[in-house]
């Protein structure tokens, strides 16, 4: 009888453990992505397991009292764990002020020669007023690394617009970083169709989007809703589908065409009409207030460009390039869509799949990019989403 009822509690006690396990590797899921990484949910779970592991045959008439202490304490556990799961919020920015990083991108450097040798803090991230007094200085390369070849007059009118205030990237303290900033970079990749990580991408301080950002309807449930940056160049500029009124914008030029478009942006005019192989373009106006733009800096485009992707193909990705950008405005970045993983549509938004092969890349490195992405995993300097199905 001793042995039936020992045989039952054990069973009921594996239960309870394995419910509290599955509990703690969800609330892990929807929280922010500290206990993502592989490593430290299978080391939760050995934890657990090693819990099992305290009965032997030998304690049987102290294995009772044992599984009840451990019963009860598995049910405080439960419990908390409830309200948690109830109430996933986002930080407050009062919150997030007095959050503290165990490790930020800045303090990597001690620990990883190779960001080490490629991290510069003091790059310069996006244009502004001053770069209308050292233009020598953008006109020794050609667009989209510098403005060789372009008219000085263009830049100027661009910068000096009244439009043109060029907004703070953090809202405190004069544009000032303050707290831990935790960011997710969102990108178009197919391996987000049906992830269900949009609760914890927008669980983010700063979310960044780039080209195509749909998060209406049912996306939302993979992708998120938030948006705080968006970047984008003329082709790609998709700003309807952004949610966020008050979103910022981070425009790329890319090609003389693209100075263009954001002097007329700028001015909160129609775009003028772009000419490609003898044909002229209409391209839409961005419904958007100019007042909310930021221009990326040419010499961000050669830092990212040459830094860390060892000048192969003939420019970085948008997507590149925001990435770098978190990795300077942030503490802590996780990037969700990148990668290009061949089991997966090309696009989260696709309504048929659609392989890698017939999507063009045209002038991009999408390889290379890819094992940037794993690179940085692997140095702590990001964590990449990845998901087996």
């Amino acid at each position: 009888m001793l042995s039936f009822c020992s045989i039952r509690l054990r069973t009921f006690y594996l239960a309870i453990i394995a419910s509290a396990s599955v509990l703690v590797w969800v609330t892990s899921r929807q929280h922010a992505p500290k206990l993502l990484y592989p490593w430290e949910a299978q080391k939760a779970d050995e934890v657990v397991i090693e819990r099992w592991r305290i009965g032997s045959r030998e304690e049987t008439v102290s294995h009772n009292d044992t599984v009840q202490k451990e019963l009860m304490r598995l049910q405080k556990l439960v419990m908390t764990m409830k309200e948690s799961m109830g109430n996933q919020t986002r930080p407050t920015e009062e919150h997030r002020e007095h959050q503290k990083c165990s490790k930020t991108l800045s303090s990597l450097i001690k620990y990883s020669k190779w960001f080490r040798e490629r991290y510069r803090p003091d790059v310069k991230l996006f244009l502004d007023e001053d770069d209308t007094r050292h233009y020598d200085n953008l006109s020794s390369n050609t667009l989209p690394f510098g403005f060789k070849g372009q008219n000085k007059t263009v830049l100027n009118q661009m910068l000096l617009h009244e439009n043109f205030t060029n907004p703070s990237i953090h809202k405190k303290k004069a544009g000032s970083k303050t707290g831990c900033v935790r960011c997710a970079v969102v990108g178009c990749g197919g391996i987000l169709n049906g992830s269900g990580a949009g609760d914890e991408i927008d669980s983010h301080d700063y979310v960044f989007r780039v080209n195509r950002a749909l998060t209406k309807g049912r996306f939302a449930n993979d992708v998120g809703k938030r948006t705080t940056f968006y970047t984008f160049f003329p082709e790609s500029q998709n700003i309807q589908d952004v949610e966020d009124k008050n979103v910022l914008l981070f425009f790329t030029m890319f090609k003389k065409y693209d100075v263009e478009y954001g002097l007329n942006m700028i001015k909160d005019v129609p775009p003028p009409p772009y000419i490609s192989r003898g044909k002229e373009h209409l391209i839409r106006k961005p419904a958007s207030d100019p007042r909310r733009l930021k221009i990326v800096h040419p010499d961000f485009f050669k830092y990212v460009f040459h830094t860390y992707l060892d000048d192969k193909s003939a420019r970085p990705t948008t997507g590149a390039l925001v990435v770098g950008l978190a990795l300077h405005i942030c503490d802590e970045v996780t990037i969700y869509g990148f990668g290009y993983d061949p089991r997966f549509t090309m696009h989260y938004y696709d309504t048929k799949f659609v392989t890698h092969t017939q999507a063009s890349t045209g002038s991009h490195d999408v390889d290379n990019e890819r094992m940037l992405w794993m690179k940085l995993h692997d140095e702590g300097a990001i964590r990449l989403f990845k998901r087996d199905v």
